[in-house]
């Protein structure tokens, strides 16, 4: 494990990139240990042999197509004349419009650049600090992933073997959750700093937006609802939703064209490539891993050291939290999961719960130093340099850390819908 972990680890110093740092690793790992370097081929196109997997690349096309089309523009109106009389409106605006556009995008990135630009320009006219701007956007980014559809969950999904259905329905309270803890923080920080609020929208004002963004506000619906009433799978869903994104881009709102969706296919094609070898590349790496002993070493030291669920789930987050610093999202969710399952497995901690777990952690990692990817993003849209950029990240971090310790500890709240959707 040592020459994995070490040589890992330096090619990522070097600057390799992530999915080739892995690979390259995975390939001298397996040929001192005398692995066939045959069978390392079969591995890494077998991580890729999963059928729900074929959703990635429709959930990616619907939220580029979402972007291009102009329907954030609409989204983030809506919403600011929904909630923008609230002290720091533009604040709440921001999250509102990251809960509506979480339930058609499924990852954190789709949301930073999409809304994001919109949301920080927005933020910056009205008088806010760009630090305070660039935080609660990167914050309510994190909502993205959780509310339903969600493709880091869609990877954990088929990683660990769990119903995705259940998984997307496990991540709506929690969404939620992270939702209203950053309005509380917004609400008082806007009162203390004095932040402006809105125009009171009238009734016809409010109806005439709400007109305008009804075949964005209903993508959400027709995703979840789908979903829980059975009508279709989680993979049909994001066919679903990238016709669905085409129809009112090019037909309805008439803001997509010819020229525009082929871009966005292109970029969705790159997108999904890197995605596709960064999957096969980790599978690789959590193979070794498991084969090297790693997840029977991880179980003997958890039993040894956590005598309870709670116990285990404690060093778990904390086993995240660091991951979190230094390796990717996805890195985290196919390298961890097959060393943690079996020691979950043992102290009978549920699976979905855990996915549920897993995803904030990563999320969390999202901003925190040396190579939060959103920070980076962020860094970009709200023309900070990135230690000022993370420097506004952290008091965000707070009601997220306090919501990921909600559901660590409380499983119900994540079980709740899916135990009533699925009747289990």
């Amino acid at each position: 494990m040592i020459v994995l972990f070490g040589s890992l680890f330096i090619l990522l110093i070097l600057g390799v990139p992530v999915f080739a740092a892995l690979g390259i690793s995975s390939l001298a790992f397996a040929y001192i240990s005398g692995t066939p370097l045959l069978a390392a081929g079969q591995l890494f196109f077998e991580g890729l042999n999963s059928f729900p997997l074929l959703a990635v690349p429709f959930f990616v096309l619907a939220a580029n197509l979402m972007n291009s089309s102009g329907i954030t523009e609409r989204l983030f109106r809506f919403a600011n004349n929904l909630v923008g009389f609230v002290p720091g409106g533009l604040g709440h605006v921001n999250i509102v419009a990251s809960v509506i556009f979480s339930g058609m995008s499924g990852t954190a990135l789709a949301d930073a650049a999409g809304l994001g630009t919109i949301e920080v320009k927005a933020m910056r006219d009205r008088g806010y600090d760009a630090p305070f701007a660039v935080g609660i956007t990167a914050a309510s980014s994190v909502i993205g992933p959780l509310i339903p559809p969600s493709l880091p969950l869609l990877i954990y999904g088929v990683t660990a073997g769990v119903s995705i259905g259940q998984l997307f329905l496990a991540g709506l309270v929690p969404g939620l959750l992270v939702a209203l803890a950053l309005h509380v923080m917004v609400f008082l920080m806007s009162l203390r700093r004095g932040y402006p609020r809105e125009p009171l929208a009238t009734v016809g004002v409010l109806f005439t937006s709400l007109i305008s963004s009804l075949p964005v506000l209903a993508a959400p619906a027709i995703i979840i609802g789908g979903i829980a009433l059975g009508i279709f799978t989680p993979t049909e869903a994001a066919v679903v939703a990238s016709i669905y994104a085409i129809v009112i881009g090019s037909l309805v709102y008439r803001t997509l064209g010819f020229r525009s969706f082929v871009r966005e296919l292109r970029d969705c094609f790159e997108t999904t490539a890197t995605m596709m070898v960064m999957l096969g590349s980790a599978t690789l790496f959590g193979w070794l891993l498991v084969r090297a002993g790693a997840a029977s070493s991880f179980a003997e030291f958890a039993i040894s050291f956590a005598g309870t669920p709670t116990q285990l789930l404690l060093v778990v987050n904390v086993v995240l939290f660091i991951c979190g610093l230094v390796l990717d999202p996805v890195v985290i969710i196919l390298v961890a999961t097959p060393i943690l399952l079996p020691s979950l497995d043992a102290f009978g901690i549920d699976r979905v719960h855990f996915g549920i777990v897993m995803l904030i952690n990563v999320m969390i990692g999202m901003m925190t130093p040396p190579i939060g990817v959103l920070a980076f993003v962020m860094a970009k849209i709200g023309g900070l340099d990135l230690i000022d950029t993370f420097r506004a990240l952290m008091p965000f971090l707070v009601p997220v850390v306090i919501v990921a310790g909600l559901i660590t500890f409380l499983p119900q709240i994540t079980l709740f819908v899916p135990e009533l959707v699925f009747g289990e």
